[in-house]
Order: C-alpha cells, then sequence, then structure tokens
C-alpha cells in the first residue's frame, strides 16, 4: 500500500510498533489511519516538484518536519528522480518530452537554456516543472485504458446491461453494479486483469506490478468490503454474507 508506505517513511517514529514488512507496514492503514491519510497531501505536493517550503505553507508543518518528510520522499523515490531528471534532459535536446502511450509535449524553450546554470529564465523553469508534472499525469492513461478494455469485455458479455460506470478518478473506476454474486464475480475477474496491465516498457519491472483491488461500498460509501483477487465463488458469497451481518449489527447497536 503506498499510502501506508509513505506515511511510514514520513512518520516512523510515531508508529514504534510497525517494522519494514509488507504485512506491518500494509497494517498502517488500520492502526494508524490518521497518519495514512496524513501523509497523502505532501506527497502530492512533492510528486509534482514542491518543496518543503510548499509544506510548511500549505499545510502547516514546521520546518523541521517539512525538511525530514522532503528528505525521506527524496530518498524513497531516488529511482524515479533520476529517470525524471533524464527525461527533462532529453526534452532539452529535442524540444519535446515523450510520456505515455507516445504522447508528446513540446518543450521549444528548453534546449535555449543550459539546465545546470544557477539561473535558468522562468519560462524554461516552467517547461522543467511541466514534463516533470507531466510524466505522471500522462500515465494516468493507464486508468482510462483499463476503462475501455473492461467496458469492451462488458458490452460482449451477457452483462451489458448489469454493470454502468458512473465515475473515474485518476486511479480508480466506480461502477454500478447488479445485486447479483455471479455479476460480482465476473467483474472481479475482468476488471482486475484490465486494471493490472503493464505492457508499456517504461513501467515494466521484474518485481514491481501494477496491482489492483476491488472494493464494494454497502450499504453506503462508509463501508468499503474488500474483495480478493481471483477468489472463489463460494468463498466470495461467504466473504459478502459475513460483512452485510456485521454491517446490519452495527446498525442495530447504533
Amino acid at each position: 500500500d503506498g499510502h501506508c508506505l509513505r506515511a511510514y517513511k514520513y512518520f516512523g517514529s510515531k508508529m514504534p510498533d510497525i517494522v519494514e514488512t509488507v504485512e506491518s507496514i500494509n497494517s498502517i492503514e488500520i492502526k494508524y489511519p490518521d497518519l495514512r491519510q496524513l501523509s497523502k497531501s505532501p506527497t502530492f505536493l512533492l510528486t509534482y516538484m514542491g518543496t518543503w517550503k510548499g509544506l510548511m505553507r500549505q499545510f502547516g508543518f514546521k520546518e523541521a518536519v517539512a525538511k525530514q518528510i522532503e528528505k525521506n520522499y527524496h530518498e524513497l523515490y531516488s529511482v524515479s528522480d533520476t529517470w525524471i531528471k533524464e527525461q527533462i534532459e532529453e526534452a532539452a535536446k529535442c524540444g519535446y518530452a515523450t510520456l505515455a502511450f507516445g504522447l508528446r509535449l513540446r518543450t521549444p524553450i528548453l534546449p535555449q537554456v543550459v539546465l545546470t546554470s544557477n539561473s535558468i529564465p522562468y519560462q524554461a523553469h516552467k517547461e522543467v516543472k511541466t514534463v516533470g508534472n507531466a510524466h505522471g499525469q500522462s500515465y494516468g492513461l493507464l486508468n482510462t485504458r483499463a476503462g475501455n478494455e473492461f467496458q469492451q469485455r462488458v458490452w460482449d458479455s451477457k452483462w451489458s446491461t448489469s454493470v454502468l460506470p458512473i465515475c473515474q478518478i485518476h486511479d480508480s473506476l466506480y461502477y454500478m453494479i447488479r445485486n447479483s454474486l455471479n455479476c460480482l464475480h465476473w467483474v472481479n475477474t475482468n476488471l482486475i486483469e484490465c486494471m493490472e496491465w503493464n505492457q508499456l516498457p517504461a513501467i515494466q519491472h521484474p518485481v514491481v506490478k501494477i496491482k489492483a483491488n476491488l472494493e464494494v461500498y454497502y450499504p453506503d460509501w462508509s463501508t468499503p468490503i474488500k474483495i480478493p483477487n481471483r477468489i472463489e465463488r463460494s468463498d466470495l458469497k461467504e466473504l459478502l454474507d459475513n460483512a452485510t451481518r456485521k454491517i446490519h449489527e452495527q446498525v442495530l447497536r447504533s
């Protein structure tokens, strides 16, 4: 869980029982949900080439804390930082940056400046930030690609009127699904396959893969039910029965 990992890197001193294993770090979602939530805004700011000064100005962190968060972020993402730097240097040579799926972003000013200079023109600095930001944003097209592939599968299936897309946000797809165990099982199998597609060379890695999980929100958005990938139909029914029973018991108690 990326948010848990970053929360651990930023605020690990506040989580004395968390150690560097997948299971322990992922448990932050349950044990320290407030710290996990607190980690999100700094990550977005730093991802889009912000600095510790922005962390102070926009989120009220003390200077020492802001600097530590920035330092830990860049240590965690040193490989990504190097890659983005290489993309900026390439854009300075050819006048454009190549983004996800071959999309090109023109950078006409960068070839006219010396990037290693202590001071570059404001417009060139804007292009540098735009290249860095656009690379992250352009890979949001992976979500659109997954949605398109899944929608074609829906149309080609017997569930063509039972699965309706309602929203797409960055790395998430939202659907209204008919209250049918078979339909939900089909969605879980097919949607996860579409979301885990990773055929672009820039995102292929022998260890780190693109992962996705399905959640069912019942009876409202405040109560997500997490559905394991590739779960058997009988196990899915048992999971849903247990989850809904607990929800009903909580409602009755309240």
